[in-house]
C-alpha cells in the first residue's frame, strides 16, 4: 500500500468526526501553497463548525487563488444568515474582507453576475449590501454604473461610502463628476473614500479639486490620501501645492506629498 503524503493525510482530515481535527487540518493546510489544499479549503467552506469554516475562510485568502472567489460568494449570496457572514462581520473579519476583495478580478463576469443578481435582495442588511456594493466594484463591471452613482446619495453612510469605493475601481469617466462633488461632503470618511477613488481614476478633472483638498481640508488624514492621489494622477499642476505641502503640519501629510513627488521624477 503506497504511503500517504502529509496534504494527502490532512485533507482526509477535513472529513473526520472530530471537529478539532477538522479545524487544525485547515489551518494547516491553510499555509500550504498547494493546488490540493485550496480545492480542500473550499470544500470546507460548509463544514457545521464555525471555527473550522473560518480556518478554511483564512487559508483560501492567504493563498491568493482567485478561483476561490465565486464559491465563496457563491456562498454568502445563497443565504444572509449564513455564518460566513458573521465571521466577515466580526473584527477580526477585517482581513477576510480585504482578502475577499482582492481575488475578485476585473471583467470576471461570472461573479458579476452573480452580485448583480442579490444586489436588490431584501434579505440582505446594510453592511452586506454594502459589501456587495464593493464585491462588484473589482469587477468593474459598467453595467452598475448609474445605480451606483445613484447610490451616492443614499440615505445609509455605508451604502454611499461602498459606492464610492466601487466607482474608483470601475473607473467609468461618468463617475468623476459626482465623486468630485462628494469632495464637499460634511462626513470625513465620505471625502476620504472620493478622494481616493479619484487618484485610483485617474482623471485629470479631478486634479484642480484634489489640490484645493490638499490645501485647505479639516482633516489632515484627508489631505494625505489627497497627496497620494494627485501622486497617481501625475499631473504637473500638482508639482507646485505638493511641494507646498511638504510644509503641513502633519507629518503624514508631509511624507504623503513626498511619496506623490517622487513619481514626477520617476
Amino acid at each position: 500500500m503506497t504511503n500517504k503524503t502529509h496534504i494527502e493525510l490532512l485533507i482526509e482530515q477535513l472529513s473526520h468526526d472530530d471537529h478539532t481535527i477538522r479545524y487544525e487540518a485547515a489551518q494547516e493546510l491553510g499555509a500550504m501553497q498547494d493546488d490540493r489544499a485550496t480545492q480542500s479549503l473550499i470544500d470546507a467552506l460548509p463544514d457545521i463548525n464555525h471555527k473550522v469554516q473560518y480556518a478554511a475562510l483564512s487559508g483560501l485568502v492567504k493563498h491568493g487563488d482567485t478561483r476561490a472567489a465565486e464559491p465563496i460568494i457563491a456562498m454568502l449570496l445563497i443565504d444572509p444568515r449564513n455564518r460566513l457572514w458573521e465571521l466577515l462581520k466580526l473584527n477580526i473579519g477585517m482581513r477576510l474582507r480585504s482578502g475577499l476583495l482582492a481575488l475578485v478580478k476585473a471583467g470576471d463576469d461570472h461573479i458579476a453576475d452573480l452580485l448583480i443578481a442579490a444586489l436588490n435582495d431584501e434579505e440582505f442588511d446594510e453592511l452586506q449590501r454594502a459589501y456587495i456594493i464593493k464585491l462588484l466594484g473589482r469587477t468593474a463591471d459598467y453595467r452598475v454604473v448609474d445605480a451606483f452613482i445613484g447610490a451616492l446619495n443614499d440615505d445609509s453612510d455605508e451604502i454611499r461610502a461602498a459606492a464610492a469605493d466601487a466607482l474608483g475601481w470601475i473607473g467609468h469617466e461618468s463617475a468623476v463628476e459626482p465623486l468630485i462633488k462628494m469632495l464637499s461632503d460634511r462626513n470625513t470618511v465620505m471625502r476620504e473614500i472620493a478622494v481616493d477613488a479619484l487618484g485610483r481614476m485617474g482623471d485629470a478633472r479631478a486634479v484642480e479639486p484634489l489640490m484645493d483638498i490638499l490645501d485647505s481640508d479639516d482633516s489632515e488624514w484627508v489631505r494625505r490620501v489627497s497627496a497620494l492621489a494627485l501622486g497617481e494622477i501625475n499631473d504637473s499642476r500638482a508639482i507646485e501645492p505638493l511641494a507646498a505641502a511638504l510644509n503641513d503640519y502633519s507629518a503624514d501629510v508631509r511624507e504623503a506629498a513626498f511619496e506623490a513627488l517622487k513619481k514626477f521624477s520617476a
